[in-house]
């Protein structure tokens, strides 16, 4: 019995373990790979559920459990949404690492589609060898001669932008890991692709609503997908409750509008975490590891970007600064910190803005940067 099909192979249970312990004892499979097949071994395992990172998207990151059975449910009713079967292949181009990726996989078990790997990238499409197979023959396939379903960043939609101009290779793309930009939005109407953004957490195993962005279908607000209720808190911000995807009700940072009880309009983060290309840094973590470099304060915040939602900036209190120490302090941030948390670029302030009660005030900071990029 076909357990799963990945790159055109149809395997069994038994030639399915094989394989994830050939590849991950392989010295020569690459990371990103390891990881595919990492997942497949835990998902086949004896245990319910399955160990993950939150993001942040509810708080702290922290280590949570998600039952199987919940990552199945989230899987059938994605599948159901795009029609996704056996005849149908899907490409998994986001890292099996965390949830969105894994989720590919989960979705390939549950309906029985032909599962495309390839290295994550910021145009997956463009050297993929199905891809390019599928363009080079002609006749009767054993899969369809395109790709029927992928999920992307907005980063690696941007950046695939003029592949699927030149020839749409996918029938339906999901967007997650952040925004989808007003002008990202605008540069994919014309696209003859299904493209949906989707808001969703590790909290409930992937996306729990989707909004179309392109077409004569295409919506502002999203919709829920499944038997989610939703409803907000005092804050304004949406819960969540689904016995078939978690326990209790999930409250999130999140504010939106509610239309209905099917339908939201994200208005915007309650907290503070900056979403860059789908990455979510934690401003204060980043102003924790870099706070010896200066003797003042420096606070992390953010401008808006087309490409990547959302990039990181630095504010520094001085009454001045050389050109050549903004480049030093760069440099000496740049051995402390991730790469997406790496600042863009330094603002200069006086003084840092705070709160009565002594806080940072983050949104007079962002308004400060704003102005002075306007003026």
């Amino acid at each position: 019995m076909v357990l799963l099909t990945i790159n055109n192979k149809h395997y069994t249970q038994q030639t399915l373990l094989q394989l994830c312990e050939e590849k991950v004892s392989s010295q020569s499979t690459p990371t990103w790979e390891r990881d595919i097949y990492i997942f497949i071994r835990e998902w086949l395992s004896d245990a319910d559920y399955i160990e993950v990172k939150t993001s942040g998207s509810t708080g702290e990151p922290k280590n949570i459990k998600l039952q199987k059975k919940w990552l199945e449910y989230s899987a059938s009713q994605t599948c159901n949404f795009f029609d996704l079967n056996s005849q149908s292949s899907a490409l998994l181009c986001l890292p099996a690492a965390y949830i969105a990726g894994r989720m590919m996989i989960v979705r390939a078990f549950v309906s029985g589609l032909n599962l495309l790997t390839v290295e994550p990238s910021s145009n997956p499409f463009i050297n993929h060898p199905f891809i390019q197979s599928c363009q080079r023959q002609s006749g009767i396939q054993p899969f369809n001669p395109y790709i029927d379903f992928t999920a992307l960043t907005p980063f690696q939609l941007h950046q695939s932008l003029q592949t699927l101009k030149k020839k749409p290779l996918v029938k339906s793309i999901i967007v997650g890991g952040g925004e989808v930009s007003p002008s990202l939005e605008k540069e994919v109407q014309q696209l003859p692709i299904d493209i949906f953004a989707t808001y969703g957490m590790t909290e409930t195993s992937s996306h729990i609503a989707l909004r179309k962005v392109n077409g004569s279908q295409r919506k502002d607000f999203y919709t829920i997908i499944g038997d989610t209720v939703i409803g907000i808190d005092n804050r304004g911000c949406l819960t969540l409750e689904n016995k078939h995807l978690f326990e209790g009700i999930l409250v999130t940072n999140d504010i939106v509008e509610v239309l209905n009880s099917k339908e939201f309009r994200w208005l915007g983060r309650y907290d503070n975490v900056i979403n860059s290309g789908g990455i979510k840094i934690m401003p204060e973590e980043v102003e924790q590891s870099i706070a010896k470099l200066h003797t003042s304060a420096m606070v992390i915040s953010s401008i808006p970007d087309d490409k990547l939602g959302e990039t990181v900036v630095l504010a520094v209190e001085s009454t001045g600064m050389t050109e050549e120490y903004k480049h030093s302090l760069l440099a000496q941030i740049k051995q402390l910190v991730h790469p997406y948390a790496m600042p863009r670029q330094i603002f200069i302030m006086t003084q840092i803005p705070k709160t009565p009660t002594g806080k940072v005030d983050r949104i007079t900071l962002r308004c400060f940067i704003s102005d002075t990029l306007s003026s």
